[in-house]
């Protein structure tokens, strides 16, 4: 048996250490919208009798910003994956406002078409803003 020669240190990929804080700006932001969202309840600004669990959406469309920060933060760039994540973010809250809210579909709708308009406009342009020079071809 040949002994397989190990690897050097130099030769070693540079470990990332894990983001010991990850989640909690996530969930310390989730507890106060949903604070807000109680309080506004509470002073019969906003009606969630029928609709509480819309709030539930929220949630997933605050994961959804959430997966978009780390995909940034793990390419070092504003990617494809990030894009897709902003953008179904965005159609969650909608989604979840539309219910949250009683308004009705026939007339919200098309709001769904911007909040998609507006994640893949605001992904090209973050991904044309954090393009690093070497892949822009100069003329």
């Amino acid at each position: 048996m040949a002994d397989t020669p190990s690897a050097t240190p130099e030769q070693e990929q540079p470990r990332q250490k894990p983001d010991k804080q990850g989640g909690s700006w996530m969930i310390g932001i989730i507890l106060i919208l949903l604070g807000i969202a109680f309080l506004l309840e509470q002073g019969n600004y906003l009606d969630m009798t029928g609709n509480w669990w819309a709030v539930f959406i929220y949630l997933a469309a605050f994961a959804s910003f959430a997966n978009a920060w780390r995909s940034y933060r793990a390419a070092g760039e504003f990617g494809t994956s990030a894009g897709s994540s902003l953008t179904w973010g965005l159609v969650l809250v909608v989604v979840a406002s539309i219910f949250l809210f009683n308004l009705s579909w026939d007339m919200w709708w098309p709001a769904i078409l911007i909040a998609v308009g507006v994640g893949i406009l605001a992904g090209y342009l973050l991904r044309s803003r954090t393009a690093r020079p070497e892949d822009t071809i100069s003329r």
